[in-house]
C-alpha cells in the first residue's frame, strides 16, 4: 500500500534543491498539503509548485517564525516538519577558521534548533505532530574533510533524542533519517577530492546504485505518515548498505 499523506500540512525546510524539493514533490503526490521553505523563495517558488513556497533562511528567526505562522495561517496547522536545510563545505578541520564553522553551524544545528521551537507550540496546541530531522551517515564512517559537518549532524542526534523525551507526553514525535551520498545538484558540483569520494561510495554499498531524492522521499513519508505513530525517538539510516553493523 502506498504511503497515504492526505491533508497532512508538512513544512519542509531547504526545498530549494535537491532533497527538499524532491520531498516536496513527492508529498504532493501523496496528497500532502505541502509548505516548502526556501532559503531564496523569490527565485525558487516555481520549482516547487504548487506547494506553498515560503521564504525561511533557517539562520534568520524572524524569517522561520514568518513562515510558520504562514502555514498555520494558511492551512490552520502543521502536522509535520521536515528539518533538511543544510549546508557541508569540505574542509581538512584544522584548516577551517572558526567563523566558517559557525557559518555551518548556524546553518545545520542552530536552524534545526530554531525551527524546531517555531513549530512545537502549534503541535502541542494540536495534541500531535512528527518532526522528522536530516542526519548523516558521516556520524559513521568520520569522511575526511568534513569533521566540522559531522559535529553539527551529532548535535541534531542528540537535539532529536532529547525533544523525543519532551514531546511525547504531548504527542508530537521526533525522528533522524541519516542518509549516506544522495546524488544531488550540490554533489554534482563537486570535483577533486570529494568528486572521488563519492565514486568509491557504490563500491561500499551492499546494492549498486545511487540515491537520489526520489528514493529517499518515501523513508521521509514514512515518518510523516500515521503509519509509523508508534516511533519517536529513533534514527533510520538510509544508505543503500553503504554500513550495516
Amino acid at each position: 500500500m502506498a504511503i497515504d499523506l492526505t491533508n497532512k500540512v508538512c513544512l519542509i525546510t531547504g526545498a530549494d534543491q535537491g532533497i527538499g524539493r524532491g520531498t516536496v514533490h513527492g508529498f504532493l503526490q501523496r496528497g500532502a498539503r505541502v509548505a516548502a521553505g526556501l532559503w531564496q523563495a523569490a527565485r525558487s517558488a516555481e520549482g516547487v509548485a504548487p506547494a506553498l513556497a515560503v521564504q525561511m533562511d533557517v539562520t534568520n528567526p524572524e524569517e522561520i517564525t514568518a513562515a510558520v505562522a504562514e502555514v498555520i495561517a494558511t492551512f490552520g496547522r502543521i502536522d509535520v516538519l521536515i528539518n533538511n536545510a543544510g549546508i557541508y563545505p569540505r574542509c581538512p578541520a584544522d584548516e577551517l577558521t572558526y567563523k566558517d564553522y559557525v557559518k555551518l553551524r548556524e546553518v545545520n544545528l542552530d536552524g534545526t534548533w530554531r525551527c524546531c521551537l517555531a513549530v512545537i507550540p502549534q503541535m502541542k496546541k494540536q495534541g500531535s505532530g512528527s518532526i522528522i530531522n536530516t542526519g548523516s551517515i558521516t556520524l559513521r564512517t568520520g569522511m575526511p574533510h568534513l569533521a566540522h559537518y559531522q559535529s553539527t549532524k551529532g548535535g541534531i542526534l542528540g537535539l532529536t533524542r532529547g525533544m523525543a523525551r519532551d514531546l511525547g507526553p504531548f504527542g508530537v514525535r521526533v525522528n533522524c533519517l541519516h542518509l549516506g551520498a544522495v546524488l544531488t545538484e550540490g554533489e554534482m558540483r563537486l570535483d577533486g577530492v570529494g568528486a572521488d569520494q563519492l565514486a568509491a561510495i557504490e563500491a561500499k554499498q551492499c546494492m549498486s546504485g545511487r540515491q537520489t531524492p526520489e528514493t529517499v522521499e518515501p523513508n521521509f513519508a514514512f515518518f510523516a505518515s500515521d503509519e509509523s505513530g508508534d516511533v519517536t525517538g529513533q534514527s533510520l539510516t538510509i544508505d543503500r548498505g553503504w554500513t550495516h553493523d
